[in-house]
């Protein structure tokens, strides 16, 4: 079994050579695959530990834990049918996201950041977990105000809200809901 392999462009040694070819060659691993037919981009031995590790990973007895995977997991979130609900919406997030489909983009993230507080702060209402997640330092004081900011998002629903208060609705605030929900996923994922 093989351990690394030789890069044909500079012969350096990897076991995995895919950031290599974009970094230094600036060529991807299908433009290096055709310019070298039948050479290997990854080396057997990590072919093998990525075939064990996903093994590991997809041998949970969760019902849909492949698609799951596929997206984010939220195994901090100890209620499992919220945990699948979130996994479902931050998956359409996604979606909405890359498709400029800002509005449901920003609607999903904010009720995905609404159910994560309220989840984890075991309180009835958005306001009430913003408060409780600061006082118990679960989040930071600008994640406190960046929360407190667009709290107001997830009722864009409400096509008449955005006509009263004539909100713009722009890539800037879906990509701030989706960088705010990011940092609270990471800092209770630990």
């Amino acid at each position: 079994m093989n351990d690394k392999v030789v890069c044909r462009e500079c012969s350096g040694l990897f076991s995995n050579m895919t950031t290599h070819l974009i970094k230094v060659h600036g060529m991807s691993k299908r433009d290096y695959l055709m310019k070298y037919p039948g050479e290997k981009v990854e080396s057997d031995s990590f072919i093998k530990k990525q075939s064990m590790r996903m093994k590991k990973q997809y041998s949970r007895t969760d019902f849909n834990y492949r698609s799951i995977a596929g997206s984010r997991t939220f195994d901090f979130i100890e209620n499992k049918d919220l945990r699948i609900l979130l996994q479902r919406d931050y998956k359409s997030a996604k979606i909405c996201l890359k498709s400029t489909l800002w509005k449901p983009a920003i609607i999903l993230y904010g009720s995905i950041i609404e159910a994560i507080l309220r989840e984890k702060t075991q309180t009835k209402d958005f306001i009430s977990a913003i408060e409780k997640a600061y006082k118990n330092r679960l989040i930071s004081e600008t994640e406190y105000h960046k929360i407190y900011l667009i709290k107001d998002f997830r009722n864009l629903v409400h096509i008449h809200k955005e006509l009263q208060e004539n909100i713009e609705i722009n890539d800037s605030w879906a990509k701030t809901l989706y960088d705010i929900c990011e940092s609270i996923i990471r800092k209770f994922r630990g």
